[in-house]
C-alpha cells in the first residue's frame, strides 16, 4: 500500500528532502498521519495545529542523528507525542527503543504507533523513577524538567553513554554546571528560536 493510500502522501516528498531514505520517509509520513488523526482526541500538541508544528518537530528530532548509533537501545523519557524517539527509531531501524510514558492516553497512542509502524520498541506506562532498567547506551528527553530525570541518570546511563536533551540554551548551561562526569555540548536546532540540543556524554574524564 502506498503512502498516498494510507493518507500520508502529502508528507512523503518533503520528508525525503531531510536526507532519509524512501522507506524511512514513507514510515515517517505514516507516523505524521497517525499523529494528525490522534492529535485532537489525546491533545498531543498542547493546542497547536499539527500542520504548523510537525515539520519542525521532525527536523529537530533528526538533528540528533549524528549522535545516534545504528544499534543498541534508546531510552526515551516522557515520550508523549513520540518526539524525538519515534523519528529516531524510524531513521535507525537497527535501534531498539524503550519509551516511558505514564499518561494513559498518550501511552495508548504510542502503543498504536509502534504497532502500526512496526518499530522495534516497547512502550512502558512508567515514570522514570519507577523504571527498573539500567546501563543504557543512549537516553533522550524532551519536555520533561531536568529535576525529574537527572537524579536517575547515574543508574540509567552507562559510562560512555550519551544523553540527548532538547531544551533551551539557559537550561543546557544549567545541565553543564550540574553534571560531574563528562561534559555537555550544545547545538542549535533547525530554527534557532526553538532552542538547542544538549549532548552529554557520561564519562569519568
Amino acid at each position: 500500500m502506498s503512502s498516498d493510500e494510507r493518507g500520508g502522501g502529502e508528507w512523503a516528498e518533503p520528508l525525503q528532502d531531510l536526507g532519509i531514505d524512501t522507506d524511512a520517509a514513507d514510515r515517517m509520513a505514516r507516523f505524521l498521519e497517525l499523529l494528525t488523526r490522534w492529535g485532537s482526541a489525546v491533545d498531543l500538541f498542547a493546542g497547536a495545529r499539527p500542520d504548523t508544528v510537525l515539520g519542525s518537530l521532525v527536523r529537530e528530532a533528526l538533528a540528533a542523528l549524528p549522535w545516534v548509533g545504528e544499534g543498541g537501545t534508546l531510552l526515551d523519557i516522557g515520550s508523549g507525542n513520540g518526539f524525538p524517539a519515534v523519528p529516531l527509531l524510524i531513521a535507525r531501524p537497527g535501534l531498539h527503543g524503550v519509551l516511558l510514558e505514564p499518561r494513559e492516553r498518550r501511552w495508548a497512542f504510542l502503543k498504536e504507533a509502534v504497532r502500526e509502524l512496526g518499530l522495534d520498541a516497547e512502550v512502558r506506562r512508567e515514570r522514570v523513577a519507577e523504571h527498573p532498567g539500567s546501563g543504557y547506551e543512549l537516553g533522550t528527553v524532551r519536555g520533561v524538567e531536568m529535576k525529574t530525570w537527572l537524579p536517575e541518570t547515574a543508574r540509567l546511563l552507562r559510562e560512555g553513554g550519551s544523553w540527548l536533551w532538547w531544551t533551551s540554551e539557559t537550561r543546557a548551561a544549567e545541565l553543564s554546571n550540574r553534571v560531574t562526569e563528562g561534559h555537555v555540548l550544545t547545538f542549535t536546532l533547525p530554527g534557532s528560536e526553538r532552542g538547542v540540543l544538549a549532548v552529554w556524554r557520561r564519562c569519568s574524564t
